[in-house]
């Protein structure tokens, strides 16, 4: 099954920044690679749709070969649709898609587990499962008893299952008829005729379309979204002598093989790798004490990880810079007792 991720936007909500599906991840990945990874699809089955500006702008293509290793599947449009749905049409016809097809939003994640083939779908996850959704941004399916939908709305809360940005088609032909039927009527919600209006029809012309729960969730459809999901994520550099541990000498008690640990400390880094933290330790020590430093690190359980040896007894100051992919204060430092009984709601909130 081919799986369409319209790209084509102008991102108006994320100004002053590549487009959204650019920005990047934790890991420097795109937004775009996050928001396939949960479907567990070959990368032969994913089409991209994306903008000419784009291409030439930021070397859409090759950047979307570099993330996935392999050249991808492009149809590259010179000006923005209408509408999410108009963008679909362009590429089944320009890329030949015939069949079933998915399309899937390139802002957000979730999970699937094996993907329906030959039979229409909705992908849907539940409100009351989440605290932060905003709620009017949504559109909502109403279900029988066999999960078969019954009605569609656009940001309209009708029931507690909302859209999650997939929509699995039994065949290209259905939705190409339901298309060009649609804007032959009166234009629909505004000029922009959505895939929820495509699927509307086509339930009221006897094609069945059933609901697929999702699972892990994560939207990033808006710049506020976005930077919480960004800011879920730290890099903690962490002092190994004075904090983690006592510090010690190289010449005078305790030398750096006596050093005790600091139980408060050692116990919130700790939580923060539970928490799937980044941790990079710092040492005053020098590099040829690796090995005994490496071992201490384990003996109290905790997992191997970067270390920068040699650092200056004195004050560290880290030095970043605000970009407009990163929505947020890019560098804080904390500096607090080895024994403060408050260290991990300071490590949260600093």
């Amino acid at each position: 099954m081919r799986i369409i991720v319209p790209c084509a936007g102008r991102s108006s909500r994320f100004p002053d920044m590549p487009p959204k599906w650019m920005l990047p991840d934790r890991d420097g990945l795109p937004m775009v690679y996050r928001a396939v990874a949960g479907l567990g699809v070959p990368a032969d089955d994913l089409i991209f749709t994306i903008l000419r500006e784009h291409e030439e702008r930021f070397g859409a293509r090759e950047g979307l070969r570099a993330a996935f290793g392999r050249e991808m599947n492009c149809i590259v449009l010179d000006e923005p649709t209408r509408s999410q749905s108009e963008t679909v049409v362009e590429t089944i016809r320009r890329a030949g898609v015939e069949g079933p097809f998915m399309i899937k939003d390139s802002d957000n994640y979730f999970e699937t587990g094996r993907l329906p083939t030959n039979a229409n779908y909705v992908c849907v996850a539940s409100l009351s499962a989440f605290s932060q959704i905003n709620p009017q941004n949504k559109s909502y399916v109403l279900v029988d008893q066999e999960d078969a939908i019954v009605n569609f709305r656009e940001k309209q809360v009708i029931s507690d299952l909302f859209s999650v940005g997939g929509y699995c088609f039994a065949n290209t032909s259905d939705f190409l008829s339901a298309y060009d039927a649609l804007t032959a009527q009166v234009p629909l919600s505004a000029g922009e005729l959505y895939i929820s209006e495509i699927i509307s029809y086509l339930a009221m012309n006897g094609h069945v379309f059933r609901i697929k729960r999702i699972e892990k969730y994560q939207d990033w459809g808006t710049v506020h979204e976005w930077r919480d999901y960004l800011k879920k994520h730290r890099v903690f550099f962490v002092s190994i002598d004075g904090f983690l541990l006592e510090q010690g000498s190289p010449y005078f008690k305790p030398r750096f093989e006596d050093v005790k640990p600091h139980p408060v400390a050692l116990e919130a880094v700790r939580t923060l790798i539970g928490e799937n933290q980044t941790i990079i330790y710092l040492s005053i020590r020098s590099p040829d004490l690796e090995a005994l430093t490496r071992k201490q690190l384990a003996d109290l359980g905790l997992p191997d990880g970067p270390i920068q040896f040699g650092c200056d007894l004195a004050q560290w100051v880290l030095l970043t810079s605000p970009h407009p992919s990163q929505p947020f204060e890019t560098g804080r430092s904390i500096e607090c007792a080895p024994d403060d009984p408050n260290m991990i709601e300071k490590l949260r909130l600093g």
